[in-house]
């Protein structure tokens, strides 16, 4: 498949995946995600800019409107690049952010060693999907709040939960104790791996790379060819998929502006 494809493809499954827990508004230049349930949730509301035309006249728009002021926030994804120096003259300036993408053949899951002294298990009963829930908790209560990390997952475990979800948890244990947990989405002929988290006691001990084995594996033997993930340019986890054999084929940028 060539590049330009596939990183397309992978930019509709990241539509697809949002649009399992939020309302989509399509218009022209834009893909308006608004998840009522966690409305303070950045990643499931927000506007995707399409063009690579017009995003200033766009945030300048949305930053007007007394729903974003009310909001208190506005979050826009574009696929393209952008130049900061656009923004300099807003009165609110944005938190700018580039992702990349990343992708793997699933036939090289042998290539991946990792740490053997653990077991994934797929969160197709209650006990291992509260398992998975405890162990998201953990990783990320410290950056998110307790609170809020509990109320994100128990909105995406109400996506876990449904048979006819592409979305499935897998959760890492070791001597049966939980110590990580992957989203794994399979549709259209790709696997994305999303909130990938191994509690930080247990980090680069190998069992990361275990995971990703493992899910790679999977994916390979459902007869998906790719899998990809999306890391934070600036993240240090970045190296160790680079490491596992993942390529970056593309990028995408945030911006998200607060108001209050």
């Amino acid at each position: 498949m060539e590049k330009c494809t596939l990183l397309n493809r992978m930019l509709e499954m990241e539509n697809d995946y949002v649009s399992l827990f939020s309302e989509v508004i399509e218009e022209e230049d834009t893909i308006k995600f608004i998840d009522s349930e966690l409305p303070n949730m950045y990643t499931h509301n927000f506007s995707l800019y399409k063009s690579n035309q017009g995003l200033l006249e766009f945030i300048i728009k949305q930053l007007e409107k007394n729903e974003t002021k009310e909001k208190g926030f506005l979050r826009v994804e574009t696929p393209y690049r952008i130049n900061s120096e656009h923004f300099e003259n807003l009165n609110v300036k944005p938190e700018v952010s580039t992702y990349e993408l990343m992708y793997i053949e699933t036939k090289k899951f042998k290539g991946l060693k990792g740490n053997k002294d653990c077991t994934i298990l797929r969160a197709g009963d209650n006990k291992v999907l509260e398992d998975g829930i405890a162990v998201d908790i953990n990783a990320n209560q410290k950056e998110m709040g307790c609170d809020f990390a509990q109320k994100r997952i128990n909105r995406k475990a109400e996506i876990y939960r449904n048979d006819d979800s592409p979305l499935q948890l897998f959760v890492c244990y070791i001597d049966g104790v939980p110590i990580g947990n992957i989203e794994y989405m399979q549709l259209n002929g790709i696997v994305k791996l999303e909130d990938f988290d191994i509690i930080e006691e247990y980090q680069r001990k190998g069992f990361g790379t275990s995971v990703l084995r493992y899910i790679i594996e999977n994916a390979y033997n459902n007869s998906t060819e790719i899998a990809y993930l999306i890391t934070d340019s600036a993240d240090s986890a970045k190296e160790m998929y680079k490491k596992n054999g993942f390529i970056k084929i593309g990028e995408k940028t945030e911006l998200l502006f607060f108001l209050k």
